[in-house]
């Protein structure tokens, strides 16, 4: 199974292989445990989910967030989702430096 796994990180060693569909490519096993955590915390589990991300990520803070959206570069075969959020993002980060300049 080694050879046909989608995770390739050190992490994911200790994940048994598995894929929902080829739209969510999240571990189920890992997808299971999170919903449970999330319920025992009374959050939803996408909320839950992002802050295990933003944590991991190093907890940045809301303007270095918007400031790598922004700055993305983008591939012509990058989904739209991806090119939409550099579009507001940048919207966003451009109305927060005219407002400090003001």
């Amino acid at each position: 199974m080694d050879n046909c796994s989608i995770t390739t990180s050190d992490a994911s060693n200790n994940w048994p292989d598995g894929t929902i569909s080829a739209k969510l490519t999240m571990n189920p096993y890992l997808l299971a445990m999170a919903f449970e955590k999330a319920m025992q915390s009374h959050m939803r589990l996408w909320e839950f989910i992002n802050i295990a991300i933003w944590e991991k990520l190093g907890s940045p803070e809301s303007d270095t967030l918007m400031e790598f959206a922004a700055n993305m570069e983008l591939e012509e075969e990058d989904p739209k989702w991806k090119k939409r959020l550099k579009i507001a993002a940048r919207h966003e980060f451009e109305l927060r430096e005219a407002l400090k300049k003001s």
